[in-house]
Formats: C-alpha cells, sequence, structure tokens
C-alpha cells in the first residue's frame, strides 16, 4: 500500500453558545496508532464522528496526500463521501447485525461482489488469525462484550478501510478481553491501517501507540509523538 496522509485543520463546532470543538488539528498517516484522551465532555467523540464524516463541522479545512486540500465547510457534499468510503467508525457499543458472526463479518465483502467461495475463505482465515474461528457459527446476541468488539473491528477490517475510529473501545471489558483486543489493534497498525482509539486511561496496556493527543474543553492541549504504552 502507497504511503497517506490526511490532515484536518481548524476544525470548530458550536452547540448553541458552547464551543465543543475550538481550532483542532490532527493529521492522520499510515500504520498510524494515536491515543486520544480527555474527559467527558472534552469533545473526543464528536471529533471522531467528524473525522468519519458522521457530522458536520462549523469550519475544518481537509488535505488529503497526495490529493489536494478541499475547505470543508464549501464542499462538504463530497468531502463526506471522500471520509465515509475510507473510514470505519466504532461506536463504544459496537452494533452487530442480527445472525452468525460469519454473517456480520461476510457483511461488507457481499457488498464488494465477492464469490461466495472466496467470502468462505477470507472470513474463516481472518477469523482463525484473530482466535475467533470457534465463534464462526454463534448467534451475536450470545457474544459477550469483549467478543462483540473484536468481531466489529475485524469486520471493519477485512473491507480494507484507510482508517479505524474507535470509540472507548475497552469500556467494561476483563483483563483478558483486553489483551485479545490489543493484540488485534497492535495487527491492523501494523497491516498500515491508521487507527485512532479514544480512552480515559492515558495508557492502555500494550498498545504500540504512536502519538498521544490530549482534549481539554474542545482544545487539543498537547501531542506527545512517538509513545509507547507500557
Amino acid at each position: 500500500m502507497d504511503n497517506w496522509s490526511v490532515r484536518f485543520n481548524n476544525i470548530g463546532l458550536k452547540r448553541g453558545s458552547r464551543v465543543v470543538l475550538n481550532g483542532v488539528d490532527i493529521q492522520l498517516s499510515n500504520a498510524e496508532l494515536v491515543l486520544m484522551t480527555g474527559q467527558n465532555g472534552s469533545g473526543k467523540s464528536t471529533l471522531l464522528k467528524i473525522l468519519a464524516g458522521l457530522l458536520k463541522p462549523e469550519q475544518a479545512y481537509i488535505s488529503l496526500s497526495p490529493h489536494n486540500g478541499q475547505q470543508l465547510e464549501h464542499n462538504w457534499s463530497r468531502m463526506r463521501r471522500v471520509l465515509r468510503q475510507r473510514v470505519c467508525y466504532l461506536h463504544q457499543q459496537p452494533y452487530l447485525f442480527h445472525g452468525s458472526v460469519f454473517d456480520n463479518v461476510a457483511y461488507g465483502l457481499k457488498r464488494k461482489g465477492l464469490s461466495g467461495e472466496q467470502i468462505k475463505q477470507q472470513v474463516s482465515r481472518m477469523l482463525e488469525e484473530f482466535s475467533l474461528q470457534d465463534l464462526i457459527n454463534r448467534d451475536c446476541r450470545e457474544l459477550s462484550g469483549g467478543e462483540k468488539q473484536r468481531v466489529a473491528i475485524v469486520r471493519s477490517w477485512i473491507t480494507q478501510p484507510d482508517i479505524i475510529l474507535l470509540d472507548e473501545p475497552f469500556s467494561n471489558m476483563d483483563k483478558e478481553s483486553r489483551r485479545k483486543c490489543y493484540t488485534l489493534i497492535n495487527h491492523l497498525c501494523r497491516d498500515n491501517i491508521a487507527l485512532v482509539l479514544t480512552s480515559h486511561d492515558p495508557l492502555s496496556g500494550e498498545l504500540d501507540f504512536t502519538q498521544h493527543i490530549h482534549l481539554y474543553q474542545g482544545k487539543i492541549t498537547h501531542k506527545t509523538p512517538n509513545i509507547k504504552s507500557k
């Protein structure tokens, strides 16, 4: 995969008189893992939704390398389509369709028009790689919170997005579920995908972070590049 980057500058958003985001700058590149911390109400989830193209900011500038930059407020429809094509956003409580784990992971591949045999091979390979093969025929309503999160991540990954956004992915997970999720996320980063995850915990286990961003009252108060949590 070729090197690429996406840069957002001067993101701003208000709700009534309250400033939610104020002059936020963030750049993402392939194979980058960004930790975003901040208290409740600091703007973390709002920023993720803007990066995913799910929420329109009042102002922002986006530059896609090697493509030309675009002013979002003047061309939101176009840039929203670009972001939705490149980015997968996973909520804290991931939504899985009714049906089996296989059906959920295969969903994106079916939309791409792959044959039944191709879909079966890819889904089986991905689930086996991350020790989820025993769940392949399990009804998703029977999964634990950690299992649902891992299935949702694999479902996103198999469609080959450029960026995956994870909103508080480790909430209510036990230690073993977190460990398995850390392994999966580190693997995604090595697969040239950029990941951004939010957390209240500044040190989230054994994740190989390349950047730490802290939000406070809608502003980035500090950035720490090239960190690794222990």
